[in-house]
């Protein structure tokens, strides 16, 4: 294994494994499941595999192997005619940047290679497999083509999925494809058809947590972190790096609900939102889901639940509409992100929430909040 960091899928890393050993390798697969489970890495992994004998590790490492193409969403920062090079669309700045995340990726396998300015697979980036997929010389190994975020191939237009499929319906002997995606529903169906699918199933919460430990990471509250970014250990590992407190998050999503319980400092909440939203968008979405599961777990108090996340010595609360609160903080949410002006969108769901919370008490008094 080209990696020593990556917690492996060992049950779709046997399977690919026998059958590479058993020379019943398919000229296509499709390696799926939710982020930052680790499809790409194995993907790359696999490859690597399918080449290991010629010696040339280093190669791999540096993400510079002969055998080895990547095909990802790519920005448009030039204009390029039909017969160019998909990569002569970039910008010098822009290669840079993705010779960068190749290796960064080879040191971190969670680690995502993509550019913030795209939203489909290049036209040309077909064209150019089309063009040199005869002359790739694999005597000694297989030519693999790692397509990341293949789902960008057919949405939001199918030109170059369409193009793939060309290529799948007579590919030459010793071509492999391996298409990773977390969005499978979004890949046309004849792609889906000519494929091997292997399915990549969340990591479990103790797999991560023993990951942290083992990087030296702090795995307090990880329950939490976990639940915040849906088991996606690529976007657990970003946020610790950035150092964010996930104990500061949490008493202010506490003071925001607080004190809309105590009809007070609502404007000086609504400005923290607007901004946050405005500023740090990783950090409001963080604070949003925050307050989602706080309400959650003071309705699961009021009904007498056990499954709590966060509030767990609360004993008693008032009989608030929690749970039409989080419906405010879900519907304004996805205004906002439909580019509802933030400052109205924020002071809206501000007073909404208030509004819903004591819609069928005007007592804001709770018993005990942690």
């Amino acid at each position: 294994m080209i990696y020593n960091n990556l917690i492996i899928n060992e049950k779709n890393w046997e399977q690919l494994c026998k059958m590479h050993e058993n020379n019943t390798l398919p000229h296509a697969f499709l390696f799926h499941g939710n982020e930052g489970v680790g499809k790409e890495a194995h993907a790359i992994a696999f490859a690597a595999l399918l080449n290991e004998h010629d010696g040339s590790n280093k190669r791999f490492q540096n993400f510079q192997h002969p055998n080895i193409d990547l095909i990802i969403p790519l920005p448009r920062d030039k204009t390029i005619n039909k017969k160019a090079s998909a990569l002569s669309a970039l910008s010098e700045k822009s290669v840079e940047l993705l010779i960068k995340k190749k290796q960064e990726k080879m040191k971190y396998p969670y680690k995502k290679i993509f550019f913030e300015k795209k939203n489909t697979i290049l036209i040309n980036s077909i064209r150019d497999i089309k063009k040199n997929i005869h002359l790739a010389n694999s005597d000694n190994g297989y030519k693999v083509f790692l397509i990341f975020e293949a789902d960008k191939l057919c949405f939001p237009r199918s030109e170059a999925g369409n193009a793939l499929l060309k290529i799948l319906e007579e590919p030459p002997k010793k071509i492999i494809f391996i298409l990773v995606t977390s969005q499978k529903n979004r890949i046309l169906n004849t792609i889906l058809s000519r494929c091997c699918e292997f399915y990549f199933e969340n990591l479990s919460i103790n797999d991560i947590n023993n990951y942290l430990l083992t990087n030296d990471y702090n795995t307090e509250r990880i329950a939490v972190i976990n639940k915040l970014f849906n088991g996606n250990l690529g976007a657990i590992l970003n946020f610790m790096d950035k150092l964010m407190s996930i104990d500061d998050l949490i008493a202010k999503s506490k003071q925001i609900l607080w004190d809309l319980m105590q009809n007070k400092n609502l404007s000086m909440h609504h400005k923290y939102i607007d901004n946050v939203f405005r500023t740090n968008k990783e950090e409001f979405d963080i604070i949003m889901k925050l307050l989602i599961f706080i309400l959650n777990d003071l309705n699961c108090v009021k009904n007498n639940y056990e499954e709590k996340l966060i509030i767990k010595n609360i004993l008693h609360v008032k009989d608030l509409n929690y749970v039409n609160c989080i419906e405010v903080i879900e519907n304004n949410y996805n205004k906002l992100k439909r580019n509802v002006n933030s400052a109205i969108g924020t002071f809206a769901m501000v007073i909404e929430m208030k509004n819903v919370l004591f819609n069928s008490k005007n007592d804001c008094e709770i018993d005990y909040y942690e």
